[in-house]
């Protein structure tokens, strides 16, 4: 805006210069086309210094100059009127709402004094009638008005909004750093619970220990996945799940989970039945299939006003495919789900198609969205069908048959190259690991982690003990946390990439923290660390994650 402002004005000047030379009014010609040339050379060149108090004093000095000649001898064209428009609007540009308006008046009452006194008695100078006089003192009066008007209420405007901007930005800010410090408090404790109880699902358990362990950690899971909510809340981490089958009795598993929401006396009633082409037992993840479960009779039965509350569960197989079982589990309630009024269509409200249209609106208000993703892995889908009397509740999942009835194993991914450095392969069981953790209770649950599977594990406390033990010793992985005191692992991996750069090697490094934001993975990867696993983990995880740098 201000650089055309000054286009025109100089435009103004050189065309009535212009003019004037062609009429042969040489008089008037030679003063315009200097001011053009002067001003011009402003706008060019010292423009680009346009902040700068001198540049805005002399671009000032001159457009006053110009206009009090134009003012006095009255120009050619009749383009002078051009700058009683625009001059306001030029200083304002220059100077500011406040200096701007001071530098207006003063010149308006330099002109006005001119019209009303001097241009009266001086010789050989443009003559202004009365009329004239006025009509030019009211537009550029007028023009100062405007112009101080606009600029008052586009500061206040832009005021206002940067202040909101602001505070929206602080309180932004504030919540961030206090959803990213509760969920790095709650990570830790829950990754040492978790830890625990993978450890315990290996040990020898009756079927019922083994079925309380898997209660919670489908419950745990559940709470891992609040917090990984808390800090992405478009994306959820479903990683903690884990991803090794297992055999086990699909009718109990249900039954044990439906035991949970019974007690003495109440009036629950839960029917569950599975038809009978259907295996006792399948290979598949049974804590998944506990943690659907829990949170979809958890939901049915809060959101279930009834004074008897009937459940009635019915899983029948689908479709089978080469080493594939697909079943289909239907919940239906005496639930009632009503959503808003304006939502509802009632000639509609029956219709199976128009409710499957709802049916997020619905998973929303049930609070299923982690529930909705959990079967969303595995390319399924969770349908909602509410009616006047009972809500229906489908999805499928798809197992293996147990044919020998035994586990089977994760199947590894293929390993990675983590970079262009050349490192022998070295096997999980001979490999030497540096393990970089300040607190006592972490550094034991990461050592039972992996000790079965790792036979030297060396322990620093912060990252200035990890650079002394890394000088001094050569390590094939670095398990790394991020928050310790003296030194933290960025600066700690910074130092150790240094020092690397003169020996031409390379050893991987795994940020193993509490801290889940996306940045901070970025933050990680960008100081040097090869890889990211935030707590809490699986054990399989973070072997599957060593061996993976171990072999690239």
């Amino acid at each position: 805006m201000r650089n055309l402002v000054y286009f025109i004005l100089f435009l103004v000047v050189f065309i009535d210069g212009i003019y004037t030379l062609l009429t042969d009014q040489t008089f008037y010609a030679i003063p315009l086309l200097i001011f053009s040339l002067i001003f011009g050379f402003h706008f060019l060149y010292l423009g680009r210094r346009a902040h700068s108090v001198g540049v805005r004093n002399s671009f000032a000095f001159f457009a006053l100059l110009i206009f009090l000649y134009l003012i006095i001898f009255g120009g050619s064209t009749g383009l002078g009127i051009v700058w009683l428009v625009l001059l306001p609007v030029f200083l304002f540009s220059l100077f500011g709402k406040n200096k701007g308006t001071i530098i207006s008046l003063t010149f308006l009452i330099i002109v006005a004094g001119y019209l009303f006194g001097l241009s009266t008695i001086l010789p050989l100078v443009y003559k202004y009638t009365l009329p004239e006089k006025i009509i030019y003192s009211s537009i550029l009066l007028a023009m100062i008005l405007i112009t101080y008007a606009t600029y008052h209420t586009f500061s206040e405007v832009i005021l206002n909004k940067e202040l909101r901007m602001l505070n929206s930005q602080n309180f932004n800010k504030t919540q961030e750093e206090l959803i990213s410090k509760l969920s790095h408090q709650i990570r830790t404790p829950l990754s040492n619970i978790t830890g625990i109880i993978d450890i315990l699902e290996k040990t020898n358990l009756s079927d019922d220990q083994r079925d309380y362990i898997n209660t919670i950690h489908a419950s745990s899971n559940n709470l891992v996945n609040v917090v990984n909510s808390m800090v992405a809340a478009t994306t959820t981490n479903f990683s903690q799940i884990p991803d090794e089958e297992i055999s086990f009795n699909l009718y109990a598993t249900i039954n044990n989970t439906i035991k949970l929401f019974q007690e003495e006396n109440d009036k629950k009633q839960f029917d569950l039945s599975l038809s009978a082409d259907i295996p006792n037992s399948v290979i598949g993840n049974s804590i998944k299939v506990k943690q659907i479960f829990l949170n979809l009779l958890n939901s049915i039965l809060k959101y279930n006003k009834s004074e008897s509350k009937q459940v009635t569960i019915e899983v029948t197989r689908k479709e089978t495919l080469p080493n594939k079982l697909v079943l289909k589990f239907r919940i239906v309630s005496n639930t009632i789900i009503p959503l808003p009024k304006d939502e509802l269509k009632e000639e509609a409200f029956y219709a199976k198609e128009i409710i499957r249209l709802n049916t997020n609106k619905y998973i929303n208000l049930l609070e299923l969205g982690i529930t909705q993703k959990i079967i969303e892995m595995d390319g399924n889908q969770l349908d909602i069908f509410p009616g006047s009397v009972n809500t229906a509740f489908e999805f499928t999942a798809t197992f293996k048959e147990n044919l020998k009835s035994q586990s089977i194993n994760s199947i590894v991914e293929p390993s990675k190259q983590s970079g262009n450095f050349f490192k022998p392969k070295v096997d999980m069981a001979d490999a030497n690991i540096l393990l970089v953790e300040d607190n006592f209770s972490n550094q034991q649950i990461i050592i039972l982690y992996i000790k079965n599977e790792v036979q030297k594990i060396e322990v620093a406390f912060n990252g200035k003990e990890a650079l002394d033990k890394f000088g001094k010793t050569k390590y094939d992985l670095i398990l790394m946390d991020v928050q310790m005191p003296i030194m933290d692992g960025f600066k700690a991996t910074q130092k150790i990439r240094e020092i690397e750069k003169s020996t031409g090697t390379h050893t991987p490094i795994i940020a193993v923290t509490a801290n889940a934001f996306p940045e901070d993975k970025e933050k990680c990867m960008a100081v040097g660390m090869d890889d990211y696993i935030s707590k809490p983990f699986q054990p399989e995880d973070l072997i599957k994650k060593i061996k993976q740098h171990l072999s690239s």
